[in-house]
């Protein structure tokens, strides 16, 4: 049943990842003085690389918690169901011992 909780928690963790790389762009872009947006490309040099473009790209990850927010609630249910049922499991076994 352990591997059944691991499914559903990595499912539930890939469903959350957009909100921890907009997290992480935000934090990038702020320590560094730059400026990301969805809709252009600033200049951020840093340690000699542009990271503009790539920071603008992630930035759109965004859109993705559409579909993926209400994915992860879903999940969450699933995973309540199933440690409810494993529960009703344990002491239904631990009722006829």
């Amino acid at each position: 049943m352990r591997w059944l909780y691991g499914i559903w928690i990595t499912l539930i963790a890939l469903c959350l990842s957009p909100i921890v790389v907009l997290t992480w762009v935000g934090w990038f872009a702020d320590k560094h003085g730059c400026t990301v947006t969805e809709n252009a490309t600033f200049p951020c040099v840093v340690g000699g690389y542009d990271w503009g473009p790539t920071l603008a790209g992630w930035s759109l990850s965004g859109w993705m918690l559409i579909v993926t927010l209400p994915l992860a609630a879903l999940l969450s249910g699933g995973l309540l169901l199933t440690v409810i049922i494993h529960f009703i499991m344990l002491r239904r076994r631990a009722a006829k011992r």
